[in-house]
């Protein structure tokens, strides 16, 4: 099983490595037109109001900061962790709720937090269909996603389970709807004009990009060297 494809039986859709800047163009072309014709920060939060989705940032998600993020496809009961008491209980949410623990920002930064969103986002976006169908068929319901921090070894995709290759696509399509490949490269030229660096060294141009966009650095990095854009 090469990079750029993947095979699967299931409503997860197939969605080539290739493809993912064209799925976050979509993305804003349906929901932010604006971030698709100049460089500029991309505000996700509103977005996914826009969508119809609640984003609650209040709740702690894991004990050990563990998961990011967590996306209600149906109303229920949703599992928190209450710092407070030291225990996990469970809080009614209704269809469309966004969970974002809030150390994404305490402990990481706003960069954290929005990539968090946007993630939830590519979730709502693209992989409702197979949430709801798993709970319409009634052999493993799902009321949640839950969005781990840690991401899969990408040497054992054979053993990978559907909510392991949507968590592949939503970690790789989100840092995308942040940094679209149509204004970063623009964004990346108008930076190095006006450097008045004789060479302009990468990381004042990676801490550039990431203050534009409202990035964490480590994004704005990765995005540069995905890009295999030359400085």
């Amino acid at each position: 099983m090469g990079n750029n494809y993947i095979e699967q039986k299931s409503l997860v859709p197939v969605i080539s490595k290739a493809k993912f800047d064209d799925v976050a163009a979509e993305f804003l072309g349906d929901y932010y037109p604006e971030a698709l014709a100049r460089p500029m920060p991309v505000p996700i939060v509103d977005i996914a109001r826009k969508m119809g989705l609640r984003v609650i940032t209040n709740h702690r998600l894991s004990e050990d900061f563990s998961i990011f993020g967590q996306m209600c496809f149906t109303s229920g009961l949703a599992t928190i962790y209450d710092k407070d008491e030291d225990e996990y209980r469970d809080i009614r949410v209704r269809r469309g709720t966004m969970l974002i623990d809030p150390d994404t920002i305490n402990l990481r930064n706003v960069g954290c937090m929005k990539n968090t969103v946007a993630h939830e986002c590519v979730h709502w976006y693209k992989h409702r269909n197979y949430h709801l169908y798993e709970r319409g068929i009634g052999e493993t319901p799902k009321l949640t996603n839950r969005c781990p921090v840690e991401e899969k070894d990408d040497r054992f995709r054979e053993e990978w389970t559907d909510i392991d290759w949507m968590e592949w696509q939503a970690n790789a399509i989100a840092p995308r709807i942040l940094m679209p490949k149509q204004t970063f490269i623009k964004a990346i030229g108008d930076i190095l004009f006006d450097s008045t660096w004789e060479k302009t060294p990468e990381w004042w141009v990676v801490n550039k990009v990431a203050e534009l966009y409202e990035v964490s650095k480590q994004s704005a990095w990765i995005r540069l060297h995905e890009l295999e854009i030359m400085i």
